[in-house]
């Protein structure tokens, strides 16, 4: 009797010792119950995760509004990078340190099916995703929608959250095909506003998994990062007489995942964006009937600690070429080997080029931070890095070097040394 009086007043404590703040660990008080005999291991495991869920029930109730909300997680991420990059062509190098992103973010859920997503970056000023999801089945088939900000599932390397990426920055095939339109660039793809469907389970879509993945996307035309683009509604984009910001872009994306071992896995995939009035040449053309299409093939193999890793980009741009009656056809690729010298450190290599195809080309367009002068039609970039992951991805610094040429029409090289210090949590 003495005994069990003494268990429940010893469980009645832990679970009081629960209610104060997360930092109070209760680990301690429940080892010391296991060796007095009180709890056994299984009675222990379950006392710890009904705190845990109690610990996260009472931090959800005490600082969210919505009934509804059964959970709250907050993120960030801290990169500090270096760059000093110079051209051939008598420009001032660049040389300096500064911060690539500061993100900040939070995911909630609201019932079984509904989440909001937000995540802000302070350093660029922008939102990198503010969505609500509701995911579910149809059938026995797993879907998730998804209405807000976001970016289209298109440019594998694009997509790929900017915490994994392994050559720091993007190849300039991609920033060529997704960055702001500047009159040559596209600006073709990355942020949206608009409605989203991801099919297949998550865990495919993330190669982890084996099974087939797509996706389907209707969206604002226009690229969409801050408050003012996010706001932007068709009576003010119509008395701006811009047509163009009234039209809608579809996307359409499949890949198949397929994972033979834990330490073999690939994955395949094809994606394709319709833009309606955002071709033309250079940027003062859009709303004149001049469309965009584009689409991308990709792959990803991991064998053991080699990795693979690789996509082509093409787009038929009307109205570029032969005052306006004829389009040009951009495409590009990149190609990048990547091998795990020891468990922390990982040798990288990047080749990527780009052919404008009419629509011109600097260094800058491709390669971030790159001085430039020159406009040519070709550009081609090679990237030499070396990753050590100190905490995986969570705390991983990078140094790379990349020189890069632009050729057809005008030549100007650049080259020089990138390093980055990363910190998620």
């Amino acid at each position: 009797m003495l005994k069990l009086t003494f268990r429940f007043l010893a469980m009645a404590t832990a679970l009081f010792a629960a209610g104060f703040a997360s930092a109070q660990d209760s680990g301690p008080l429940i080892d010391l119950l296991i060796r007095k005999g009180v709890l056994n291991d299984q009675e222990a495991e379950e006392l710890r995760a009904e705190l845990s869920r109690d610990a996260a029930a009472a931090v959800v109730s005490t600082v969210s509004a919505g009934k509804s909300t059964n959970s709250i997680a907050l993120s960030g991420r801290l990169q500090v990078q270096y760059a000093g990059v110079g051209s051939d062509q008598n420009l001032p190098d660049a040389n300096q340190i500064f911060l690539r992103r500061v993100y900040f973010g939070m995911s909630a859920g609201l019932g079984a099916a509904w989440s909001v997503n937000f995540n802000y970056d302070f350093s660029g000023g922008n939102f990198d995703k503010a969505y609500a999801e509701w995911s579910g089945y149809f059938g026995a088939e797993p879907v998730a929608f998804d209405f807000g900000l976001r970016k289209v599932n298109f440019g594998y390397e694009e997509y790929t959250s900017s915490g994994s990426l392994k050559a720091i920055e993007r190849s300039p095939v991609t920033r060529f095909f997704v960055e702001p339109n500047n009159g040559r660039r596209l600006g073709a793809a990355s942020y949206r506003m608009g409605l989203f469907l991801e099919g297949g389970e998550a865990n495919v879509r993330k190669n982890r998994s084996t099974g087939l993945f797509y996706g389907a996307a209707l969206t604002t035309v226009n690229r969409t990062e801050t408050f003012g683009d996010a706001s932007v509604d068709g009576a003010k984009s119509s008395s701006s007489g811009n047509g163009a910001l009234n039209q809608m872009a579809v996307w359409t994306n499949v890949g198949y995942s397929r994972v033979v071992s834990p330490s073999t896995k690939f994955m395949v995939g094809a994606a394709y964006g319709f833009l309606p009035d955002v071709g033309g040449a250079g940027n003062s053309n859009f709303g004149r009937g001049h469309d965009i299409s584009e689409f991308s093939l990709y792959g990803d193999l991991t064998v053991g600690r080699f990795n693979l890793a690789a996509e082509y980009l093409a787009a038929e741009v009307d109205g570029v070429l032969a005052a306006g009656t004829v389009a040009a056809k951009p495409s590009g690729y990149w190609v990048q080997p990547s091998f795990m010298v020891t468990e922390k450190l990982e040798a990288v290599v990047r080749y990527s080029e780009v052919d404008a195809d009419g629509r011109g080309i600097r260094a800058s367009d491709g390669i971030r931070s790159a001085p430039a002068l020159r406009t040519g039609q070709r550009l081609e970039e090679s990237y030499f890095g070396l990753n050590y992951y100190f905490l995986g991805s969570d705390v991983k610094l990078q140094l790379g070097y990349l020189t890069g040429r632009t050729s057809e029409g005008a030549t100007e090289k650049v080259d020089g040394l990138r390093s980055q210090l990363q910190l998620n949590f």
